[in-house]
């Protein structure tokens, strides 16, 4: 019964007067779990007592009913507002820990008036509730004298995996540990109680045992599973029991499989290719082609026909655009392979070729389609199938892609555009594609020979090399001839030997307008020749270079002129990274043939697998050379269409044309539409996309349920934390081997970039284009990247000491401060004053 105006711990069961809280507590308590016991003073609303002394006594009353031996006790509030599915207002109201029974009373005034405070008020604010906050219902709860505490997950709240509870705990209270004042140990525990990841402030110490962790994980799950939802609860351990103090759903859990109405967005290594803001028309033309080539992909490797038509719409939402950016839409990236047999076996490769850091847990990926009793069986016949297949066509691979630059070539024969009417514009655009599309097998097939044999050599390395060789890969798959990244590299530093003959030339190239510099030309022959040739082989090479809208070196040519001055200046020629590049390859080479003297087998495998390593990593950046190709000559297409709408008073100017999509274009073109009033049209636009520019970073993970258009439907998801490290030194992936010190220069405008002799440059991310900044740095650090991104590969053909992934550096470090990179240890030191001096 309850004491007067005090609800005793069994009567506590109604929400609306003990708070969910209290509520939550008594349910499961009265389900058999440890619960300390308690009593809950509800709050005025729900109670009205008549007189303010008649509660005090009565809480002296069940003071004495709860703790008769005088024990201290925990006050902790119990609004209705609290631990619910969607808001938990976790630490928004005071709670106090061993209080005395002569401070209770004055505990639960603080209580109840910290619903007054600053702090919930900005919280119910940014959450959308509306109203003030009604004082609370507030718990007095026995105090477990805890010889540990902490927190617990029924699944990840990060990760969203269902597979793994979280376990974090110190010795004693937990109550800092619960505030976010200290960060404790931390294990993840998988279904079968295995611990399989770890985080000890002290390793020679840790807050629990193996048989504490096993229970807390036992405890969360089961009181999860007594609710029906994931829930976080809090814990303590006294004499080897374990109490439940508290219980509420985990609100931020990333993943619901009740719901399938949601997708996961990822920008990974795609923002290498569509950084920024993404005009419409490119990334138009970009989900066409990405639905396209993947549809033409899954027949090369043999999906059947009937699941290929099964999965159309998949197939066209492989990419989105979001607040002008592009994102994978990673769930129907895994509902497409999980189309192919093995998919197991495939999914992390999958995930390792799209840069994904996060995979997606195993309990939210879309569901396998299960069509007969002997489906396992059938999925490894498929896979031999599969196996067949590219073993088959990796035989004529590479007469495969010497076809392919034949073909491109051919396709991209000049064509005079500007003789072409508005229509055949078009249909020249359709034929493109529809035979660039056919054979960019190719390219793809590549990509996934290059991933299979690069991660092979690298298991070679780590496991028949000595531990010192182990990281020698990126020596030995450096130096490689005929990489068409390179050759904008040698030809830029032809142009700075040209130009250091001169140093009016070079004034005039460091700080002279195009129209200084074209005036300049005409006394320099030899230079003028080399600066139109290059023009003529990369000046579809700019930054962005996938980017439609993206200003070309043609139309825009400062960025390569100044990159040469600052070559010249400098006397920079390619003869030296190149005989270092070299070198360093027949050292590594040395080093594994001394290695594995007495193993010939061991020596020409590794040999075998160094020699496919090197082929796909060549035809990798040369293939994707021609896309850029492509990309030059439909740029040119929709220039020459702009041009035209212009003149016939549809849009206000050329450029107008990238702030339409495909099918308005072709609509319009072709009467297929369903307006004319494309001027208004790209205002608007333009409007929109100049606020996207104007937005803060945006987040690289996120998930939507509902349209994803709308903010509201979207949600935080896990996103890479900072690189591992202290304030002093970060660790990245070693992608070129070498050590350098020097100033930092963080580049965020590469069009705009200056870059002084010795200068290391950071940046989010690279592109193609930025290879006219590479020279003139002595070291690169970025924050996104791959052993197989453009970044990579230069830097190891420039013998560049080079880390990526490297999460927060932009942030991390300051303009003109002083680092020391290891490009072979994957560590970013900070200099102090005297080590800049020496």
């Amino acid at each position: 019964m309850p004491v007067s105006s005090i609800l005793m711990q069994r009567h506590a069961d109604d929400p609306r007067i003990a708070g969910s809280k209290a509520a939550r507590l008594a349910a499961l308590a009265a389900a058999g779990f440890r619960v300390p016991p308690f009593f809950v003073v509800p709050a005025p609303e729900a109670s009205r007592p008549a007189d303010p002394c008649a509660q005090r006594r009565d809480v002296r009353d069940a003071l004495r009913r709860l703790a008769p031996d005088g024990a201290r006790v925990a006050v902790r509030s119990s609004s209705p507002d609290e631990d619910g599915r969607t808001r938990s207002f976790a630490g928004q109201f005071r709670s106090f820990l061993d209080v005395e029974h002569a401070h209770v009373l004055a505990r639960i005034g603080d209580v109840k008036r910290s619903a007054e405070c600053e702090r919930v008020r900005h919280y119910r604010s940014a959450t959308g509730v509306v109203g003030a906050a009604a004082a609370p219902a507030v718990i007095v709860q026995v105090m477990v004298p805890a010889a540990a505490a902490g927190v617990a997950f029924a699944a990840d709240p990060v990760s969203g995996d269902r597979e793994l509870a979280v376990i974090a705990a110190k010795r004693g209270l937990g109550d800092n540990l619960v505030d976010g004042e200290c960060q404790g140990d931390t294990w993840r525990v998988d279904a079968r109680g295995r611990v399989v990841d770890w985080d000890l402030d002290d390793p020679a110490a840790p807050a629990l045992t193996v048989r504490q962790i096993r229970a807390v994980a036992k405890l969360v799950r089961d009181v999860s599973h007594s609710v029906g939802r994931p829930q976080d609860i809090e814990w303590a351990i006294e004499r080897r029991r374990v109490y439940l103090l508290q219980s509420r759903d985990i609100t931020t859990l990333a993943y619901e499989r009740a719901e399938d109405s949601w997708a996961l967005w990822d920008n990974s290594n795609i923002v290498e290719s569509y950084g920024g803001v993404t005009a419409p028309l490119t990334f138009s033309i970009a989900r066409s082609a990405y639905a396209a080539a993947y549809r033409h992909f899954g027949r090369v490797i043999g999906v059947a026909e009937p699941v290929i038509r099964s999965n159309e719409r998949t197939y066209e939402q492989m990419i989105g655009l979001i607040d002008g950016r592009v994102y994978y839409n990673l769930r129907n990236w895994y509902r497409l392979l999980m189309q192919t047999p093995g998919f197991r076996f495939n999914k992390r490769f999958m995930e390792q070729m799209m840069g994904v850091t996060q995979a997606m847990p195993a309990s939210s990926l879309p569901a396998p389609v299960i069509d007969a009793p002997f489906a396992r069986v059938r999925a490894a016949f498929g896979m031999i199938r599969i196996g067949w297949r590219l073993l088959k066509q990796r035989t004529t691979h590479a007469r495969r892609v010497v076809a392919f630059h034949a073909t491109i070539d051919r396709l991209l024969a000049k064509v005079p555009l500007e003789t072409y009417p508005l229509e055949a514009l078009m249909d020249y655009y359709d034929s493109l594609q529809a035979q660039v599309i056919p054979a960019w097998n190719t390219p793809l097939l590549n990509d996934l020979y290059c991933m299979i044999s690069h991660g092979s050599l690298r298991r070679l390395c780590a496991s028949w090399l000595p531990a010192p060789l182990a990281e020698v890969h990126n020596d030995l798959v450096g130096g490689e001839p005929q990489v068409i990244s390179m050759e904008p590299v040698r030809c830029l530093k032809r142009m700075a030997v040209l130009a250091s003959r001169d140093q009016r030339l070079v004034a005039v190239l460091e700080s002279g307008t195009a129209a200084d510099v074209h005036r300049a030309l005409a006394d320099h022959a030899d230079f003028d020749r080399a600066y139109r040739d290059y023009l003529h082989r990369f000046g579809d090479r700019c930054i962005d270079e996938l980017k439609l809208e993206s200003p070309t070196l043609e139309d825009d040519p400062l960025p390569l002129l100044r990159a040469v001055a600052g070559l010249a200046r400098m006397a920079a020629t390619s003869e030296s990274e190149n005989r270092a590049t070299r070198a360093a390859r027949v050292a590594a080479e040395a080093r594994v043939a001394a290695a594995m003297r007495g193993r010939p087998i061991r020596y020409r495998l590794f040999r075998l697998a160094l020699a496919l390593t090197r082929a796909h990593l060549r035809d990798r950046e040369n293939l994707r050379f021609e896309r850029t190709r492509v990309y030059g000559r439909v740029r040119g297409i929709f220039v020459e269409i702009g041009k035209r709408l212009q003149d016939a008073g549809v849009i206000a100017a050329v450029d107008d044309v990238f702030y339409l999509d495909l099918r308005e274009i072709a609509g319009f073109i072709r009467g297929t539409g369903s307006s004319s009033a494309l001027a208004a049209v790209c205002r608007a636009r333009r409007v929109e996309f100049d606020r996207y520019r104007a937005m803060p970073d945006p987040p690289r993970r996120f998930l939507t349920r509902g349209p994803a258009q709308l903010e509201a439907s979207r949600q935080t998801a896990d996103e890479p934390g900072a690189a591992a490290g202290s304030s002093a030194a970060r660790r990245g992936q070693p992608c070129s081997p070498g050590t350098v010190r020097g100033p930092v220069r963080i580049v965020t405008e590469p069009r705009t970039a200056e870059l002084a002799p010795g200068d290391i440059l950071v940046a989010e991310r690279t592109d193609p284009g930025w290879v006219t900044l590479f020279p003139l740095a002595s070291g690169l650090i970025m924050e996104r990247g791959s052993l197989l991104s453009h970044s990579a590969i230069v830097a190891r053909e420039l013998n560049l000491p080079c880390v990526v992934g490297v999460a927060g550096a932009c942030r991390w470090l300051e303009d003109g401060e002083w680092v020391e990179v290891d490009g072979g240890a994957g560590t970013i030191r900070r200099l102090a004053v005297d080590d800049e001096v020496a």
